[in-house]
């Protein structure tokens, strides 16, 4: 019985000489194997400051937002916006190019964290300008889009290899540091010793393991008798159903896997015979429209590549009857061209999607030269007022781009 007083069961007995501890503090733990918070890259754009755009909205396409002006390069790697097609006297120049790397000082390793395995000290016999020269000049001669950021640099390769390089200093010495973000991680592995070997021998030309080193003929036939047959038509034909299988799925997985499997298969030095698969990415019209959607959105920027990959292989690997039955007017096609246009537009932002939009455009306009007059009919600007850009961007910061883009002046010139 309570007496009407109500109980507690958490009440302890209490004394004069009993006293309640005082609260202990907090208890801070510190992760020993966590590494410094990563960088976070802003995409990269020249001039102003591109506004943010809703995920699957296009606002070039929809009307609401003029394309971009054309922009031209310097020799002193500065851009300025044109109004025109390129004006050597009309060239001003208005924003620092971002592509060149300049590293001021470098950080300090932090206390807590743990360097990769893999990384590479350099002595004094290396200066910290000539590591950064041999670096870019390494990635212009290999054509990989990097974003320099201080002591650091974000780079993408055509095979959707994602990796950065960051450059410390310990102990009076430079560390570089190269960390796989995304992709292959034997190609990340080939790539990582060709760096370091630039670096140490000056960009001296280091042979692939696999190129052709010049192997004697008795050998290969000898080889080429250990190598499988080739598979019959309907087993080859029933890869391509299972590309467009993966193409169609709801699986993001299965559509980069369909995207990269259908690139080897129109890659003429991967496969024996590309030309029966590249016939049928050219003609199938139940296939174009498993890649449709890769090219009407951008929003993966790595099945966009891929897909843009496979379009241009199949155009160079395809049948001269192919393109007897390419039908500019379908939609597949018209999406197809003007995704390369914006490319080729804008080749500063990306110049991997710029290189291989003007190799396709080449291709495609050798088989079907209305093409060009599609695009002109539709555009203010025609193609050939943005190559002299592509052009001079590709001889500063990329191989590929500077090479399409000359082929591709050499080609329409009249």
């Amino acid at each position: 019985m309570n007496n009407g007083r109500n109980t507690n069961n958490d009440e302890r007995p209490t004394t004069k000489t009993s006293t309640i501890p005082p609260p202990l503090p907090p208890f801070r733990s510190v992760r020993m194997n966590v590494g410094p918070a990563p960088v976070m890259v802003q995409p990269q754009s020249f001039g102003a400051k591109a506004p943010p755009m809703m995920p699957g909205r296009n606002p070039i396409a929809q009307g609401k937002m003029a394309p971009p002006k054309p922009v031209a390069f310097t020799s002193d790697n500065q851009v300025t916006l044109m109004s025109n097609p390129v004006n050597k006297n009309s060239i001003s120049t208005t924003t620092p190019n971002k592509f060149v790397w300049k590293v001021e000082a470098l950080p300090q390793v932090p206390i807590y964290h743990p360097l990769e395995r893999t990384a590479v000290t350099f002595g004094d016999e290396h200066p910290l300008d000539v590591i950064t020269k041999r670096i870019s000049n390494f990635m212009k001669e290999q054509s990989i889009f990097c974003n320099y950021e201080g002591a650091r640099v974000v780079c993408s390769t055509t095979a959707c290899l994602h990796f950065s390089i960051q450059l410390w200093q310990k102990n009076g010495n430079t560390v570089m540091e190269i960390q796989r973000k995304q992709g292959c991680a034997i190609r990340m592995q080939s790539l990582r010793q060709r760096i370091k070997d630039t670096i140490l021998f000056d960009g001296e030309a280091v042979a692939p393991k696999t190129q052709d080193t010049g192997c004697p003929a008795s050998i290969k036939q000898q080889l080429a008798k250990m190598v499988p047959p080739i598979p019959a038509s309907e087993q080859q034909g029933s890869c391509m159903d299972l590309c467009q299988q993966m193409l169609s799925s709801n699986l993001v997985d299965q559509n980069r896997m369909g995207l990269e499997s259908l690139c080897i298969l129109t890659d003429a030095s991967k496969v024996q015979d590309a030309s029966a698969p590249s016939d049928k990415v050219l003609q199938d019209s139940k296939l174009q429209m498993s890649l449709l959607q890769y090219f009407a959105s951008q929003e993966d920027a790595n099945v966009h590549l891929l897909a843009v990959k496979a379009i241009t292989q199949a155009l160079e690997a395809g049948s001269e009857s192919a393109s007897n039955k390419i039908d500019l007017t379908a939609v597949f096609w018209q999406t197809v061209l003007q995704a390369l246009y914006q490319h080729i537009q804008r080749p500063h932002e990306k110049p991997l999607e710029a290189a291989l939009a003007i190799k396709s455009l080449r291709l495609l306009s050798a088989k079907c030269p209305e093409c060009l007059e599609i695009l002109q009919r539709k555009h203010s600007l025609p193609v050939t007022a943005f190559l002299q850009i592509a052009h001079e961007f590709g001889k500063q910061h990329s191989s590929s781009l500077e090479r399409e883009a000359m082929q591709f002046m050499m080609a329409n010139v009249h």
